[in-house]
């Protein structure tokens, strides 16, 4: 009889750790909001005044809903932006942490349920695998934009891991924010199962998975073995900010500065606390927002510096005297370019070894005679040291063999716990309003901002009295 209720509660916790995984996968819970969530559809943000407009794209698994945030004035007026992924339990409402530290740098924001979450189409999430797609026709809907020029990606956790694969196929990405991706999908289920917050005994654990990649394949179309970002970083060609939250227990860290290492472009890393669904600190969000802004900047340059080029070729190749030394004087100049991509980093044969990131992507020394007088250069070189080693040593504090991993199964907490409070709402009549000098003698006076239930917003002019011309007191006879 013993023995019965023994093997019976053996089989109990094996299947409810098998429905667990597969579900942690491919159906977390779900994200549902309502349309009055996304706050108001006008705001104001510090001086400026905002408009989120909604809109609607077809990806491969269905409608996908998505917001574009703009200025208000100038709207037409082309700028770059940046497309912010949301994590596996959450939906486009993430966005809201970004808006305060992007807007203000002249960008536009643009956020999406991907498919399987929040209020888009689709049943089951896939961790990246198929929210690529989305994320390829979100930017096919931007690139045809007139409004629109250089773009920048910011993702966390599935957004982070749908990112990578992205910027592995897509060279004209500016730049990357990625926080807290995984590696490979492999390796955080055997991480979930070994770390004992699964009552599956070890010698199960190969069967388990089997069983999950079996289910997964068949509900949600992919196989997880192939589910590796790993594998895709070392093939993006932008420049990317890694972020992670030292005490995560979900994602180990090891998973990001594994990522760090391997990326193909040049890299940072940051390390914070705050688990994998805490509030991100202020100073990384600025940090991140300021990298992506100055990334997104000099790829408008480029591009118009590109444009120049092109137009100077053309009109060289019209001159029949000079037609030749031009083009061989461009194709040297791409032979040097070409090089310089394909040189072999320090450090591509060993992306784990200890200091890698380092080495690698610390800034360059100038080339030519002024090289060892270049004391910014060493002042940089020195203060890039220092980040990197203050990060890695976080990292090696939190030992990934003595860290019980938990499993998260919520969106993460941020500006839209607190009701997005730094949006506030404005009316048509300031959107519409346009400055003015007030006449001498009057000063004109915006009454206090109301509460979010009041729409109105009352104007009134002061007359302040003028200066009368003072009397000096006459003396008074003796």
């Amino acid at each position: 009889m013993g023995d019965q209720c023994t093997s019976s509660s053996w089989m109990w916790r094996i299947s409810d750790a098998y429905d667990m995984l597969w579900k942690m996968v491919i159906r977390p819970p779900r994200d549902l909001y309502s349309l009055e969530e996304l706050g108001p559809e006008k705001f104001r943000l510090g001086k400026k005044i905002y408009v989120r407009r909604d809109l609607q794209l077809q990806s491969c698994r269905g409608t996908l809903e998505c917001s574009h945030f703009i200025p208000a004035k100038h709207a037409e007026a082309r700028r770059p932006c940046v497309v912010y992924l949301h994590g596996n339990c959450s939906s486009r409402l993430e966005a809201f942490d970004a808006l305060p530290v992007l807007l203000p740098h002249d960008v536009t924001v643009f956020c999406l349920d991907l498919s399987g979450s929040g209020r888009s189409d689709g049943e089951y999430i896939s961790l990246g695998f198929h929210e690529e797609r989305d994320l390829q026709a979100a930017l096919a809907y931007l690139r045809s934009q007139p409004s629109v020029s250089s773009i920048g990606l910011w993702g966390r956790s599935m957004g982070a891991t749908t990112s990578i694969l992205r910027a592995a196929e897509d060279t004209d990405l500016a730049a990357c924010v990625l926080d807290s991706a995984f590696q490979d999908l492999k390796t955080v289920a055997d991480e979930l199962v070994g770390k004992g917050r699964f009552p599956v005994p070890s010698f199960l654990t190969g069967w388990a998975f089997d069983m999950v990649r079996s289910e997964v394949s068949t509900r949600a179309g992919f196989d997880p073995i192939e589910l590796s970002p790993i594998k895709s970083a070392p093939l993006a060609a932008c420049p990317g900010f890694f972020g992670v939250a030292s005490d995560d227990t979900f994602v180990l860290p090891h998973h990001t500065q594994a990522l760090h290492d391997a990326w193909g472009g040049s890299r940072h890393l940051r390390v914070f606390d705050g688990g994998h669904n805490g509030v991100r600190p202020m100073w990384f969000l600025e940090e991140a927002a300021s990298f992506l802004s100055e990334a997104l900047r000099e790829r408008d340059r480029a591009i118009r510096a590109a444009a120049i080029l092109q137009g100077t070729a053309a009109e060289l190749a019209a001159m029949p005297r000079v037609a030749s030394a031009a083009s061989q004087a461009f194709d040297d100049q791409d032979g040097v370019i070409r090089n310089e991509e394909l040189r072999p980093r320090p450090d591509a044969a060993s992306p784990s070894t200890p200091g890698a990131g380092l080495r690698a992507s610390a800034p360059r020394a100038p080339d030519g005679p002024d090289a060892d007088s270049s004391s910014k250069h060493r002042a940089a070189v020195k203060q890039y040291a220092a980040d990197m080693e203050n990060c890695l040593q976080q990292l090696q504090t939190a030992a990934s063999e003595d860290v019980i991993v938990t499993l998260e199964t919520g969106p993460p907490a941020g500006q839209r716990d607190t009701g997005m409070s730094l949006l506030q709402p404005v009316t048509d009549r300031e959107l519409e309003a346009k400055p003015h000098i007030p006449p001498t003698g009057l000063h004109s006076l915006i009454a206090a901002e109301p509460d979010v239930g009041s729409r109105t917003v009352e104007q009134r002019s002061v007359a302040y009295p003028q200066a009368q011309p003072s009397v000096q007191p006459q003396p008074q006879p003796q």
